[in-house]
């Protein structure tokens, strides 16, 4: 069978892209304690415990493995990176780019590993969840920069209805690679508990409610398989765990880059996280002389909201 695991990172920040992620385990059944436990003991688990802001070298190990191992090659760079991981290619994510904003996101190269993590490592906790029979069969991430944000949200697209759509094209093209059904377990979006109002990608197929209570939300999508919504998704399911370890990576990535620009051209800069939070503060303040001289589009460096 084919398990996907779905979670977003970076749906509230000031700064940096929203990254939804599916990674697809393939099994003979789904053991959702045992998996969870397997991932835990090799550190697998919901990104914001295991790999938050500048600790983030369990991650890169474990995502570097991972694409080696779907891939046959181990990225060594950001673009590379992308390449493998971007539902839509590398070239659909420069597009919406005005040449002045460009520079911001892709002018600073990065070379992998950047925050210390071992692909070797990576490997040999990936060789312990495969004894148990699973193996993950594909990874991608569906990339929302501020620039692409702020555009639907000036067209009044909520937030939630941005963040769901990019789940629902990653649950079609993990349906369509596996050839087959899938199971879908999804981290709950945006706070809400029923979700059949607000599908953009499931037009013309038959949508019916399984189930639902506080904390889940079941749907059976005819052709695609089950759906599943659940609070601490990340916690409970192993293939979520490991979906929010990628996009978390891949968000970073996009700040080290950012960072890394702004800081070249004035080093007393702060490096922010992208949250709300005091550093990031004082980093868009700081830097807005030079942002100004630089002739960055404002829509791609901060989010309306």
């Amino acid at each position: 069978m084919f398990v996907v695991g779905l979670d977003e990172n970076g749906l509230g920040p000031r700064l940096g892209p929203l990254v939804a992620t599916a990674v697809t385990l393939e099994s003979p059944s789904y053991d959702r304690a045992g998996l969870r436990r397997a991932g835990l003991r090799v550190g697998i688990g919901d990104s914001k415990a295991v790999s938050g802001f500048g600790r983030m070298a369990r991650a890169e190990s474990i995502v570097l493995a991972l694409l080696e191992r779907l891939h046959g090659a181990c990225p060594t760079e950001a673009d590379e990176l992308l390449r493998l991981v971007a539902l839509d290619g590398l070239l659909p994510l420069r597009a919406p780019c005005p040449s002045r904003a460009a520079p911001q996101c892709w002018s600073v190269g990065i070379s992998l590993p950047v925050f210390g993590g071992d692909p070797e490592a990576g490997h040999r906790a990936l060789d312990r969840l495969e004894r148990r029979r699973v193996r993950v069969r594909r990874a991608c991430s569906a990339i929302a920069c501020a620039g692409v944000l702020n555009g639907e949200l000036r067209d009044d697209v909520s937030k939630l209805v941005i963040d769901l759509g990019l789940f629902e094209r990653l649950i079609l093209d993990a349906r369509r690679a596996a050839g087959a059904e899938v199971t879908a377990y999804c981290g709950m979006v945006g706070g809400i508990r029923r979700y059949d109002g607000y599908f953009r990608h499931f037009d013309g197929t038959s949508v019916r409610v399984v189930g639902t209570d506080r904390a889940r939300c079941a749907y059976h999508v005819d052709g695609l398989g089950d759906v599943v919504f659940e609070v601490h998704a990340d916690d409970a399911h192993l293939p979520v765990a490991l979906a929010s370890m990628l996009g978390k990576y891949v968000r970073e990535l996009a700040m080290e880059r950012q960072n890394r620009f702004y800081r070249e051209r004035d080093p007393v800069l702060p490096a922010p996280s992208g949250y709300h939070d005091p550093v990031t503060a004082r980093f868009v303040e700081r830097s807005a002389p030079l942002r100004r001289r630089l002739g960055i589009v404002s829509d791609c460096f901060e989010r309306l909201r």
